[in-house]
């Protein structure tokens, strides 16, 4: 059985969010700076300082990319350069999801395309955002030493982070699972799935993985606290360790916003952005324009740059999600019968 999503409704949801952002700004702007003055930042920024900003976030874009190939390649996945694009940047359109774990969709993408059962690339995705989060760590870590800023969540994350990644790369966490799958009847037939993501998972997340993958991860997310940096200096801030300032600014709401799981942490990361600016005392109107270009150059850019990739690429049968066929016995996840 399947159920069709239309390219209509990502585009509304898209529309929503938007304007959902386009409120959230003028609040801001409202209750704490000046509005005129935020204005008048904004139109300050050249093209040139503008060209920058959107190179220093692709930047960003191209070593994620590089990281989800290094997955596919451990696990033994070849996916056509050009769909595999699109793969990735379609997945763009699902930030907006609580963790970014709507990114799955690229999961259903290559089973709907390729054939690729879902419980094995699902992991990827799972080891993405824990890699993405321990990158973000290392960042704060190496920020930490100058600012002394949020030490106590960023022990707390650091340290579940950690224990995320032993518990699932454990085989005593799988048979746990195993063993409640046979308890019910009705999912022993997810069984074959957890056994695949089992296998996935030990591949990506082992410490030869991970060595590839950290790094790549903070240095793809050190492009977009670059990319903030530049923000400052197109509007003419000048203060000591301005780059540090804006790397660790970045990571901190970047973390607060994915433990918060709310849809593309809105609110939160620009909250946590924001009082740290507070701390770092960076001028209001400064602090609230930026936060707002960093936001829309990077969450709203990316939202907005997959909708377009989806849409220019995209087949009828790309949206199908699969459910179990009680007729035939097929898997949604594994594809198997």
């Amino acid at each position: 059985m399947q159920k069709a999503v239309s390219l209509s409704s990502i585009i509304f949801r898209l529309s929503l969010w938007l304007a959902v952002a386009a409120v959230l700004f003028l609040t801001a702007t409202a209750m704490f700076a000046d509005f005129d003055r935020v204005i008048e930042l904004l139109r300050g920024i050249s093209f040139q300082w503008l060209s920058l900003i959107i190179l220093a976030v692709l930047f960003n874009y191209a070593l994620r990319f590089a990281k989800w190939n290094w997955f596919l390649r451990l696990l033994n996945i070849r996916v056509p350069f050009k769909l595999n694009l699109w793969v990735f940047f379609s997945a763009f359109t699902m930030v907006l999801s609580p963790a970014k774990l709507g990114e799955l969709i690229k999961s259903l993408l290559l089973k709907n395309r390729l054939g690729i059962p879902i419980s094995t690339t699902a992991p990827i995705i799972m080891a993405e955002r824990l890699t993405d989060l321990i990158g973000l760590l290392i960042l704060c870590a190496v920020g930490f030493s100058q600012f002394a800023y949020g030490g106590k969540m960023l022990a707390l994350t650091a340290f579940f982070s950690a224990a995320g990644v032993v518990c699932i790369t454990r085989p005593s966490f799988w048979n746990l699972a195993d063993r409640a799958l046979t308890l019910h009847s009705k999912l022993a037939g997810f069984k074959s799935a957890v056994k695949a993501m089992q296998q996935s998972t030990g591949s990506i997340l082992n410490l030869k993985a991970m060595i590839v993958s950290v790094p790549l991860s903070a240095i793809s997310w050190a492009g977009e606290g670059v990319a903030l940096f530049m923000i400052f200096r197109a509007m003419g801030l000048q203060t000591d360790n301005l780059l540090a300032l804006a790397i660790f600014a970045h990571a901190f709401g970047s973390i607060a916003g994915a433990l918060s799981f709310f849809p593309g942490g809105l609110l939160v990361t620009e909250g946590a952005m924001g009082m740290f600016f507070v701390f770092a005392a960076i001028p209001e109107a400064q602090a609230v324009s930026a936060t707002f270009l960093i936001r829309a150059l990077t969450l709203w850019f990316a939202v907005c740059l997959g909708t377009i990739v989806f849409a220019v690429g995209h087949q009828r049968s790309d949206l199908q999600a699969f459910t179990p066929d009680p007729e035939t016995g097929v898997d949604c996840v594994t594809g198997n019968q």
